[in-house]
């Protein structure tokens, strides 16, 4: 048992405890120690005067309906009184009948024969160690009952000068202390158990309240990124937008073109880091929804395989997928983000040898392996690696080396999928990742038909194009992009000064573009909604953001707006007003059909 001492705060409500178990059973106790005493009084009462056992009787009873009171009282309203002056009146009661008890034994025994002395100590013995027995519950009134109850009969045989007597006066004195260390004992065992069940309480509520203050720590992590990562994006997707248009400019000196790769590798560095931020954000978000379905795992390596085998013949590294005619059932976006960044990780950390991407089926589910011949990880590094930022071979940072969020974002989506990853490394000798997915139940692949159209093939020229950012330079910045791929641009900080714009001009708008934060009190999905009352519902649009919120990714889903996230590049942006345009497109080929 432990010795630790127990807080007065906590020992309170360990009384309480007690108070409330020994009340659950009390009134049961009360009327059996009464119908008890009544049946020694019917054996004896003929031997005995009545003075000896009839003053006793009228007590006990009285107790008996005192501690029936005190009993429904308790039941009624237990904060009547405290738990220390309840425990202090069963003692009371407790103390009171163990003397009528003790004091009239021994005046009956002194007119009893031998045999009913013997049967009225018997009595007395039994029901003072049932009161031991109870005696876990509150122990101070089972040891004024014992004490007050056995002592007096006691005293008197060790009064009558023969041996008998004196033994069992000397068994009757053993007893009691023996009996009474019983009671402290049990009352020890429930305290202590008492205090276990309040630490343990205490343990659960302490760790649900550090759960909630982690959760905290995350969502307040989540809204730190998305913040700074918002007032970084602004400035670095307005610098992307003016290197992009420098890059074709002619007149650029062969140093000038120099300065401008490493600037462009350079803001390709941050972009990257910043989309890294973004995905993580997400993932502990929460914003994505996970849409399973069934899919040839093939399909997958071969669009993988044409993207990444480029790069594995630039390192002269062998890059081979096995073929897999396995049919899973998965979220094909979050699969591929998982695949994509372990083969990436295994082509940059292998610098000869080879890099094989195969499956292995095992009891009912498909284990997706990428090998490598790569440096390995050390055994102390193992559990680090899906830590953000965590970089094996590179504390010096290089950024030409990664940005050390790719397994980081391999550990959230594969746990948002329930997509278990296992890691086997030697070092030097290469690393396997194991990506296990369920196999489909029937081999039925959900993939989306082929469009009839391509995006690729709309045009740009003479689009008009409503863009609207509060950013000055990111406006001046498109405008110039937009006009360089013959599109007409319109552009403005707010819905009002855009709608004005718009409703001075005799054609119609082709698109409209929009940031999410806006000057006014509109939103980027409000300002399209706007506009899209007045020049129709299927006006295409794309929100162009670097607020990755949850709060504004939720209200581009429910509104049904494609999401690019700033900075990007300037194809991304392109082949997202193509598409915008192209669905609009083929939306409508089809209701003419």
């Amino acid at each position: 048992m432990s010795e630790q001492p127990i807080p007065q705060s906590e020992y309170a409500a360990i009384e309480a405890e007690q108070v409330k178990a020994y009340f659950a059973d009390a009134k049961n106790l009360s009327i059996a120690g009464a119908l008890v005493y009544s049946l020694v009084v019917f054996v004896v009462h003929e031997a005995t005067p009545t003075w000896t056992w009839l003053p006793a009787l009228i007590v006990i009873y009285l107790i008996t309906l005192v501690r029936a009171l005190l009993i429904r009282q308790y039941r009624q309203s237990p904060q009547r009184r405290s738990s220390r002056q309840w425990k202090l009146s069963q003692a009371a009661c407790a103390g009171l009948s163990g003397i009528c008890w003790g004091l009239s034994s021994m005046a009956m025994m002194m007119h009893l024969p031998i045999t009913l002395q013997l049967f009225v100590l018997t009595v007395i013995t039994v029901v003072a160690a049932d009161a031991a027995f109870e005696g876990f519950l509150l122990a101070l009134p089972a040891r004024l009952f014992i004490f007050f109850g056995l002592y007096p009969p006691s005293l008197w045989l060790l009064t009558v000068d023969d041996r008998m007597h004196t033994a069992l006066a000397l068994m009757l004195l053993v007893f009691i202390p023996v009996t009474i260390a019983l009671v402290n004992k049990r009352g020890r065992i429930f305290v202590e158990a008492q205090h276990l069940r309040f630490h343990n309480e205490f343990l659960v509520a302490e760790l649900s309240r550090q759960h909630e203050l982690l959760e905290a720590a995350s969502k307040a992590k989540s809204r730190f990124l998305a913040a700074a990562s918002h007032d970084l994006r602004q400035p670095l997707a307005a610098l992307m937008i003016f290197l992009e248009q420098l890059e074709f400019e002619r007149q650029l000196s062969p140093s000038g073109k120099d300065v401008l790769d490493h600037a462009q590798l350079a803001t390709n560095s941050l972009c990257g880091l910043l989309d890294g931020l973004l995905d993580i954000s997400r993932l502990d978000g929460h914003t994505i929804k996970v849409k399973i379905k069934s899919f040839s795992i093939q399909n997958l390596f071969d669009d993988l395989e044409e993207e990444f085998q480029p790069l594995a013949m630039k390192k002269n590294i062998r890059l081979r997928f096995s073929p897999c005619s396995s049919v899973i059932e998965s979220d094909v976006i979050l699969l591929v983000q998982i695949l994509r960044n372990l083969i990436s990780n295994a082509l940059r950390y292998t610098s000869e040898g080879r890099v094989l991407v195969g499956c292995r089926h095992r009891h009912g589910m498909l284990d997706i392996e990428v090998r490598d011949t790569g440096i390995g990880i050390a055994e102390d590094q193992l559990s680090k690696i899906f830590d953000e930022f965590y970089q094996v071979n590179n504390p010096e940072r290089d950024r030409q080396q990664g940005l050390g969020l790719g397994l980081s974002i391999v550990d959230r989506a594969a746990r948002l999928l329930g997509h278990p990853v296992a890691l086997a490394s030697r070092p030097g000798k290469g690393t396997a990742f194991t990506l296990t997915v369920p196999l489909a139940k029937a081999a039925i692949i959900e993939e989306p038909a082929a469009l009839e159209h391509t995006y690729e093939e709309t045009d740009l020229s003479g689009r008009l194009i409503a863009f609207i950012e509060n950013e000055g330079s990111i406006r001046v910045g498109m405008q110039t992009l937009l006009q360089s791929w013959g599109c007409r641009v319109v552009v403005a900080d707010s819905a009002s000064s855009m709608i004005k714009q718009l409703e001075t001009m005799d054609e119609k708008v082709e698109m409209v573009i929009s940031d999410f934060g806006l000057k006014g009190t509109l939103s980027g999905v409000d300002a399209i909604a706007v506009i899209r009352q007045r020049w129709g519902a299927e006006l295409p649009a794309l929100l162009f953001t670097g607020n990755i919120s949850k709060e504004a990714y939720l209200l581009a889903r429910n509104a049904g707006l494609q999401i690019l996230y700033k900075p990007a590049k300037a194809e991304d942006l392109r082949e997202a007003i193509i598409a915008a345009l192209g669905s609009m497109k083929l939306a409508e080929e089809r209701a003419l059909n």
